[in-house]
């Protein structure tokens, strides 16, 4: 679907401007759905859109990028081997696309440990700053994991538990958090962040395009504002409240 899309009383979002995705094929990472489900970004137009096309890349930025993600990603390895000695670590492992709630999705840990009783860990590198979404995200991996095995006819594996590896990429150490034991899953995704996450699936994957709303946090890092003309101005007027003293 390409060109521009209209409402009865107004344009909502200049879609020429991106690259559609494969015909026939709309999916999400779920780390845009992690965003969407902590209200991070909480604009159904966002990921509708996001289901559906690419957004223009900033090659400069994504350069950067992969430099300090590597890099935090190479001090996550060697910390990963020193506490789990004897464990197979299985690095940026491509995981089979799943259809969920009326959308699909795709993704790839940046690190999966499995032991010998078959419980698995999943690990990702992360050079910003520290966000609930990043605990959504390898929940959702875990989700994957476990319904790939499923279809093929293989053992469910359990989840062992998480650990997110933060650094700067720039010289500065790696540090581990990690959530272990039987319940890790539910503590990532309890079933309100479920329901949450099964409502942007079903949405993003509809046929409708949903209404924007637009507010300074969804927009000021919206990958989509150049576009949509809902998109608002993300500064903040200083207000004068002189006379509340």
């Amino acid at each position: 679907m390409k060109g521009t899309i209209n409402t009865k009383k107004d344009l909502l979002i200049n879609l020429s401007l991106y690259k559609s995705k494969a015909r026939g094929y709309q999916c999400l990472g779920p780390s845009t759905v992690a965003d969407a489900s902590t209200f991070e970004n909480s604009c159904p137009l966002s990921t509708w859109v996001a289901t559906r096309y690419k957004p223009a890349p900033d090659n400069e930025f994504l350069a950067r990028w992969q430099l300090r993600h590597t890099a935090v990603l190479n001090q996550m390895h060697d910390l990963l081997l020193a506490k789990y000695p004897g464990v197979e670590i299985k690095m940026e492992v491509p995981l089979q696309s799943i259809d969920m709630c009326g959308n699909t999705l795709f993704g790839s840990p940046d690190a999966v440990l499995v032991f010998p009783s078959g419980e698995i860990h999943i690990c990702d590198a992360k050079s910003g700053k520290r966000k609930q979404t990043h605990w959504i995200q390898v929940g959702l991996y875990a989700l994957m994991i476990q319904a790939a095995a499923r279809f093929s006819g293989e053992v469910i594996p359990k989840i062992h538990g998480f650990t997110l590896g933060y650094g700067d990429g720039q010289g500065s150490d790696c540090e581990l958090l990690s959530i272990v034991g039987d319940h890790a899953l539910e503590e990532v995704l309890p079933e309100a962040t479920r329901k949450r996450i099964r409502n942007i699936l079903a949405e993003s994957g509809s046929a409708t395009m949903p209404k924007a709303i637009p507010t300074a946090g969804n927009c000021r890092f919206c990958k989509w504002k150049d576009g949509c003309t809902h998109a608002t101005s993300t500064a903040k007027a200083v207000i004068d409240a002189t006379d509340l003293l």
